[in-house]
């Protein structure tokens, strides 16, 4: 067995090198995926470009060193049933739907005040086409260099 403690930095180091950064999570469906043919990219699809420029109107969004607007966009499919009380953009009520998406990622900084978070979920819940955007915020740590 061997001791991989000597491949460590000291805690003190590690810690120092930690900054704390408000996640954003946006689930976006891509609705032009409802044609078969069409096999775009994911940042061109109407919907994502639509959270994408609320994201470009707030200056601290996604800033990260000496970048700003950092934004991961990773695809998938999400699957959900309409209930008969909702209006769905994507679906029948009662009926299973599969719907292509896109989960945008981005950061703000922790020091960002409750209203200005609040201000920033408003406006993208505006531009979201879900009757129910699915929006997560959560505080957590990225490695910086320093």
């Amino acid at each position: 067995m061997s001791d991989r403690s000597a491949d460590r930095l000291p805690l003190s180091l590690e810690l120092s090198m930690l900054m704390r950064f408000i996640r954003l999570t946006v689930y976006v469906p891509i609705l032009e995926a409802a044609s078969p043919e069409l096999q775009s990219p994911i940042e061109s699809a109407s919907t994502v470009q639509a959270i994408l420029d609320v994201f470009r109107e707030f200056d601290y969004v996604g800033r990260i060193g000496t970048y700003k607007t950092v934004v991961e966009m990773s695809s998938g499919t999400e699957t959900f049933i309409p209930t008969m009380a909702s209006t769905p953009t994507h679906g029948t009520p009662d009926l299973p739907s599969i719907v292509r998406s896109t989960k945008l990622i981005t950061y703000l900084p922790a020091s960002t005040q409750r209203e200005e978070v609040d201000r920033l979920v408003s406006e993208v819940v505006s531009a979201h086409p879900w009757e129910h955007p699915v929006v997560e915020v959560n505080l957590v740590s990225l490695w910086m260099p320093s």
